[in-house]
């Protein structure tokens, strides 16, 4: 056996070694290693201002809903093996998670179809106050385990607008979940539309339309003697919270990103803050080393073998006399 391998010149040695290196690769070698892994739940905004479309992709316009979606299908490709994902819906006051943590290379078509299927309908109702639903989000995501990341994806439209001084405070620790904010949607508002059951615009939410359910939204303190006077005008302040003619729901039939919302609320959070406009942006966002964690995770070895053999390929095709004249130079040169 030895004698055999002595007979073969440096370009048969480098082929023959290259094809044992190629065929471990054949046997998908993997082993369980310390890596660097990211663990997220990741919640969908899935109220109806997320229909509104004014995103695209490949120059064809699409809603935002479907642009969240692409971006987050696009991520989990981009994530690591070991690394674990939950998904999570918002509407109302709520963030309800659908799935448990999955690890993404197991489970990545599962996730994958998930996301791809995450639609409108599945709201359980109308509302969107965006402070609770994510104050809800990050408690159960310390729930869920205490190296989870979330990432809210929302446009931060709030329907029916709140009054300021009625909005919740966030009451857990400020920083203790790490994730993003994830802002999603044109700066400049847009009609919201009314869709079919097969997603086909039929219309768009009028201002008389958003004034009606108006009277749902959180009230302000009010004095006894306006109390008094709506009252005479025949209408009750815990039903019409923000008075007879609301400044609040002037403009509430159009939607935009709220970043100044979103922004204040990363600010009270300690999360970072993604304005989301091109749909490969998550992908370094998710693998920030800021939101890692060192975790022992399958590892697939085939690059450990693949990559050499690639470079005993190239070795064999380089002509004989090159590598003997470059090795005289070498030897002549460490002489010296």
């Amino acid at each position: 056996m030895i004698s055999w391998w002595r007979k073969l010149d440096t370009r048969g040695k480098a082929l023959l070694l290259a094809i044992i290196l190629l065929m471990i690769c054949l046997f998908q070698p993997h082993m369980k290693l310390p890596k660097r892994v990211y663990d997220w739940l990741i919640v969908i905004d899935i109220t109806q201002s997320m229909n509104v479309r004014d995103m695209s992709i490949n120059d064809r316009s699409i809603s935002r809903l479907a642009f969240s979606k692409a971006s987050i299908r696009e991520s989990l490709r981009a994530l690591p093996c070991g690394s674990r994902v939950a998904l999570g819906l918002f509407t109302e006051r709520n963030t309800t998670t659908i799935t448990h943590p999955l690890e993404v290379c197991t489970h990545f078509s599962a996730i994958d179809e998930t996301v791809s299927r995450v639609d409108w309908r599945m709201a359980w109702a109308a509302d969107s106050f965006i402070s609770h639903g994510l104050f809800d989000g990050i408690a159960k995501t310390a729930k869920i385990d205490d190296q989870m990341n979330i990432a809210f994806i929302t446009d931060g439209h709030q329907a029916p607008p709140g009054n300021p001084d009625y909005m919740p405070k966030f009451e857990g620790k400020a920083g203790q979940v790490k994730g993003l904010i994830v802002g999603v949607g044109g700066l400049k508002p847009s009609l919201i539309p009314k869709l079919d059951d097969k997603d086909n615009i039929t219309g768009y939410w009028e201002l008389d339309d958003v004034q009606r359910y108006a009277t749902f939204g959180m009230a302000r303190v009010q004095s006894a003697l306006e109390m008094e006077q709506q009252q005479a005008d025949g209408m009750h302040g815990r039903n019409a919270p923000h008075g007879s003619a609301p400044t609040e729901v002037n403009h509430a039939n159009l939607s935009g990103q709220d970043q100044a919302s979103l922004k204040k609320l990363a600010n009270e959070t300690r999360l970072n803050y993604l304005n989301l406009q091109e749909v490969n942006q998550l992908n370094d966002a998710f693998s920030s080393r800021k939101t890692s964690v060192w975790r022992m995770a399958d590892t697939d070895l085939s690059p450990w073998f693949a990559i050499p053999a690639m470079c005993l390929i190239i070795l064999f095709f380089i002509p004989a006399t090159f590598l003997n004249q470059l090795f005289q130079r070498v030897i002549k040169r460490k002489r010296k």
